[in-house]
């Protein structure tokens, strides 16, 4: 089976897959098991906004799907530079028996918070010395895994349970759709191109927009939480894989 779409797919999911399985996730945990905010973030106490992170995703493909397992640096560690870029995800994948495994990361949060998400497993795990946690799965069939990808401003949909905070008198990052349909950035990614927290005020000069798309931030009046809905959660990228949900405000 051909993985490139679907590795595109899944690292769009940034924030991947809070209790993403079809299988039900345990409950929101402590500060620990509340860090783990890119599969399996619970609880409100843990500040995640500027925190970086890396995943490595464990895809295996079978005769009926694709299940893939998440982990996360998420209240571990800050994911390494040398440790990280010694990464061979070929070898990761010969030594786990999947099919492939991608790695996605460094990125940062821009969110405050997650308040709702689970681990799958609070059982630390060492990717070359990296420690992480599994904090979500995903279970495509074959073929939405062949069908989707992660093509620029494409919405995808994901399955999540998930609910994020951004505090009041914060920056918020925004994609409009031509629809009105407004997208949260939720993370900012540093594989296509170096970026701070502060280059995304001017994000939207360098963005190769759609017609009838535009970016803008704005600082939030009142808090915004931005929910998965049935389990849902419709998640977009733009050039630099920066990633966004769909918001319900």
């Amino acid at each position: 089976m051909r993985l490139f779409p679907l590795c595109s797919l899944l690292a769009a999911a940034a924030l991947t897959a809070c209790s993403s399985s079809s299988a039900p996730a345990s409950s929101p945990g402590d500060d620990a098991g509340a860090a783990s905010g890119a599969g399996g973030a619970g609880g409100g106490s843990h500040e995640l906004r500027g925190e970086r992170y890396c995943e490595v995703l464990l895809a295996k493909a079978g005769t009926s799907g694709v299940h893939v397992a998440v982990y996360n640096t998420i209240g571990l560690n800050e994911c390494p530079d040398a440790a990280w870029g010694a990464l061979d995800a070929a070898k990761i994948a010969s030594d786990e028996g999947v099919t492939k495994a991608i790695l996605n990361g460094p990125r940062y949060w821009t969110i405050d918070r997650v308040v709702v998400g689970a681990l799958v497993d609070p059982t630390v795990k060492s990717f070359g010395g990296i420690e992480m946690r599994e904090a979500g799965q995903i279970d495509l069939p074959l073929s939405a895994a062949s069908a989707l990808g992660a093509k620029a401003y494409a919405p995808n949909t994901i399955q999540r349970v998930t609910t994020v905070e951004f505090d009041a008198g914060k920056s918020v990052r925004e994609l409009v759709g031509p629809d009105g349909k407004i997208y949260d950035m939720q993370s900012y990614s540093v594989q296509k191109a170096s970026q701070t927290e502060a280059d995304l005020e001017t994000l939207g000069a360098r963005l190769t927009l759609p017609i009838g798309w535009s970016y803008r931030t704005r600082v939030l009046a009142a808090p915004l939480t931005v929910t998965a809905v049935g389990g849902k959660a419709t998640v977009i990228q733009d050039d630099f894989a920066n990633t966004y949900q769909l918001s319900q405000q």
